[in-house]
């Protein structure tokens, strides 16, 4: 024989599932009676008329984690900043806004217009949450993270009445906004109602490191904001630094302590609410108490590598808190992406860093690069590596051939800009696809090599890629691809980068090399012809396939042996029309 309490609570399940089928108005006790199993007296013994079951459901049965959330709060304020305690209830309104302001609840305010009983009953549940909620907004206006001057009960009145329209409009509404729109925008708007001098009490001990990236506006005050806006939640910042700047906005990098209550879905909509792009991970991920300049680190680094410069991979990836290094074969391993940077480190092997928690930026991407190049400069002079790079003689001038660096890309993109529509096109087959292409990778984060040409200006005048051929699984073939620039163009710089990279092709252990080039480029086809390789080519549709095996032994260069032009320029007879000129072939899948 079940004792009363059983059956109220089996009575207020039944009721709870019944209410929510029907609603209050479609809801009768004989209905709650059948579904418990009981007699309708016996709902009215325990639990009263519907009003009353209704309000005993709503009490017992009908939670809401925000509002648990802001209660905690309350309850414990030492525990989270009121900052985050704010951001970690918005966050539970956007994820679940059925489980803030349930289905039964809203009905009853939807009926709390007519009737007197409901509106009463609600009264009383929204009465707490607004105590509540009011209490927590006044404990950031004592710790100094709101203005004072800001009305509690008003920023009161406008949280719940965006969770209540939120939870209401969600069963409806067809496009919803990413998490963390929504929660940059919550983020905003503390941020809105934050003095203008925060001075936060020291109530919340700031014991877990965190590490926080973000691009904001390259403005005046776009650092100083992010930096506002994380003080909200009682961070402490170790260190900042800018690691990059392109397109009006700067990426931030900030090391920071922060409350352990402080989570990261609350950094990240705080960062988010400040900038875009943002990234947030545990650290600071080197382990560094405080923020060490990165010239610091890159000195620090270039001495370890003085004594062994062999270490070069392993300090480039501390220096990037790379989460895996590898040193590959120049023509294995993986291109560069967002997450993955490929360095040339000597002709034959790339060190390949790969990083989880945010992109590389371009300022890492030169540290690492010179980190590389000093390893590879040290181990020349001490006679354990063979140098890459000379000077070549062309007409009127020489360049310097080299392999190319991360830090390059700047110069290569000048290089394209003041190349003629009509060079870029006979590269590219367009005029814009090379912007297209990741700019580093063709600058050499690439399987393969990349060789420039520097002329005395240190000025880029051409570029020279050598790629693993896509259509050969074995890898044996190599496909060149170089352009130079009009101005360069007939003074032999073609010639100088095609010997190089077939040099380099042979060197990386290619059997043949492939040349894609568009029939009307007869500048080009007229430097393959006298590259001194032994050529077999195709043509379809206007594209010239070109292939030669390689020998083991040097490139003939049978210009350089011709009194017309002793420095590889085009002979002055030659009818090639205006732009044609120097290397400029068809680009492989892999640019």
């Amino acid at each position: 024989m079940p004792t009363d309490d059983e059956l109220r609570e089996r009575i207020l399940d039944a009721a709870e599932q019944v209410f929510a089928d029907h609603g209050y108005e479609g809801t009768r006790v004989r209905m709650v009676a059948a579904a418990a199993g009981v007699a309708p007296h016996t709902v009215r013994r325990l639990t009263g008329d519907r009003s009353e079951l209704f309000a005993q459901v709503m009490a017992a049965r009908v939670t809401s984690d925000a509002a648990e959330r802001i209660a905690e709060a309350v309850a414990d304020p030492g525990a989270a900043p009121p900052a985050a305690a704010l951001l970690d209830a918005a966050d539970e309104v956007f994820t679940s806004p059925s489980r803030s302001w349930e289905i039964l609840e809203l009905e009853a305010m939807t009926r709390a217009h007519r009737d007197p009983q409901l509106r009463e009953i609600e009264s009383v549940r929204v009465q707490r949450r607004w105590d509540n909620a009011r209490e927590v907004i006044r404990q950031a206006q004592r710790a100094g993270g709101l203005d004072p001057d800001v009305d509690p009960e008003a920023v009161t009145h406008l949280a719940l009445a965006l969770s209540v329209g939120l939870a209401m409009v969600d069963p409806v509404v067809r496009i919803r906004p990413r998490a963390e729109d929504w929660g940059a925008l919550i983020a905003r708007i503390v941020e809105a109602v934050s003095p203008a001098e925060p001075l936060l009490s020291p109530d919340h001990i700031p014991e877990s490191p965190w590490r926080v990236r973000v691009d904001v506006s390259d403005v005046p005050g776009g650092v100083a904001r992010l930096v506002r806006a994380l003080d909200a939640l009682h961070t402490y910042t170790i260190g900042l630094q800018v690691v990059d700047a392109e397109g009006g906005y700067r990426t931030v990098d900030v090391a920071l302590r922060a409350p352990s209550t402080v989570t990261e879905d609350a950094l990240l909509a705080t960062a988010l609410a400040s900038g875009r792009a943002a990234y947030v991970t545990r650290g600071p991920v080197g382990a560094w108490e405080s923020w060490e300049e990165p010239v610091a680190a890159l000195l620090n680094g270039a001495a370890r590598l003085v004594t062994n410069p062999s270490l070069a991979p392993s300090v480039a990836a501390t220096l990037l808190e790379a989460d895996h290094v590898e040193v590959t074969r120049a023509t294995e391993g993986a291109d560069d992406s967002p997450n993955v940077l490929r360095l040339q480190w000597t002709p034959d092997l790339h060190v390949v860093l790969q990083r989880s928690w945010a992109p590389f930026a371009r300022a890492e991407r030169a540290r690492a690069s010179a980190l590389l190049q000093l390893s590879a400069a040290i181990s020349v002079v001490r006679g354990e590596a063979e140098a890459l790079g000379s000077v070549e003689p062309i007409k009127d001038g020489a360049v310097w051939i080299r392999l190319a660096r991360p830090d390059d890309a700047d110069e290569v993109a000048a290089m394209h800009d003041r190349s003629s529509e009509r060079t870029r096109y006979l590269r590219y087959v367009t005029t814009t696809q090379w912007r297209e292409a990741q700019l580093h990778r063709l600058a050499g984060g690439h399987r393969g090599a990349t060789l420039v040409a520097v002329d005395v200006s240190s000025r880029i005048v051409g570029l020279g890629n050598i790629f693993p051929e896509t259509s050969d699984p074995e890898g044996r073939s190599a496909e060149l691809a170089l352009i130079v620039e009009d101005a360069f163009q007939g003074r032999g710089v073609g010639t100088v980068l095609m010997r190089h990279e077939v040099a380099l092709a042979r060197r990386l252990g290619f059997s043949e090399v492939v040349a894609v080039v568009l029939a009307e480029n007869t500048g080009m086809l007229r430097l393959l012809e006298h590259s001194g390789l032994d050529w077999t080519s195709t043509i379809d549709s206007g594209v010239a396939t070109w292939r030669a095996p390689l020998d083991e032994g040097p490139v003939r260069d049978p210009d350089r042996d011709r009194a017309a032009d002793p420095h590889g320029s085009t002979p002055r007879h030659d009818p090639r029309p205006q732009g044609a000129t120097g290397g400029q072939l068809k680009p492989s899948d892999d640019t």
